[in-house]
């Protein structure tokens, strides 16, 4: 019977070591596979609204996987990510053929040391601060304006919005620069925003299952408590050998 008891507190303790592990809040991380796919298929997606004015709605959303990087990964992960998403939008450009980025080695090297270092910096700057949609629309401001030399008449975001709205008014007045700042905030507020509604949906998944560990720590807990007092409580006969002795004599 010691034996039991010994195993059904091994039992409990197992118990307070996941309830514990499910109360700790971690990271989300994603699979790495999946996300060079999601930043292969965004650099493609952002060539072909470059090219075409029908996909102008596509470059509201094409920057979240690299966003993404930015807000769970290590700097230097980050940093590879952004050079990978600059390669690939290369690549599709030159295989979409339509696109403005010209297929030179200049403008391949511009395209994946400039995205790279605003992948490493702004994984830095959220490290530090926090994910903030605002610097980080600042910060790709910064990353307009290094890619002047390759003669993008309206930049990258800007250019994914054609002739649409955002370009003929606010473009206007204010230039592309701003279109490209709008642009990217609305894809960094997005992925915050998709971000917190997976965190709580988590959270609420960790609280459940650490709520059925807690009942069956409880329950066992009083399984065991009424076996000692049931057990302490159970007269005990005399020893055998005494028993034997008196018997004998």
């Amino acid at each position: 019977m010691r034996g039991r008891v010994t195993d059904l507190t091994s039992f409990i303790q197992c118990l307070r070591r996941n309830v514990r592990a499910g109360c700790a809040v971690s990271p989300p991380r994603a699979s790495a596979c999946g996300l060079v796919g999601a930043l292969l298929i965004s650099a493609y997606l952002t060539a072909s609204a470059m090219g075409s004015s029908s996909y102008w709605w596509l470059g509201w959303i094409t920057l979240l996987p690299l966003f993404h990087a930015i807000r769970n990964l290590r700097p230097t992960a980050s940093g590879l990510a952004g050079a990978m998403w600059g390669a690939a939008l290369f690549g599709s450009a030159a295989l979409i053929g339509n696109s403005p980025i010209e297929s030179s080695a200049a403008s391949l090297a511009m395209l994946t040391a400039v995205p790279a270092l605003y992948g490493y910096l702004g994984a830095v700057l959220t490290r530090r601060v926090g994910f903030s949609p605002y610097l980080l629309a600042l910060g790709w401001v910064g990353v307009e304006l290094s890619l002047q030399p390759l003669g993008l008449h309206f930049g990258l975001l800007a250019a994914t919005q054609g002739d649409g709205f955002a370009l003929r008014i606010v473009g206007s007045f204010a230039g592309y620069v701003l279109v490209a700042f709008l642009v990217a905030y609305f894809n960094a507020a997005l992925l915050s925003a998709i971000a917190e509604v997976a965190e709580s949906t988590a959270a609420k998944r960790r609280f459940l299952r650490g709520a059925f560990a807690v009942r069956c720590l409880l329950t066992y807990e009083f399984v065991v408590d009424l076996h000692e007092f049931l057990r302490q409580a159970n007269p005990r006969g005399p020893p055998a050998l005494a028993f034997a002795t008196v018997r004998g004599r």
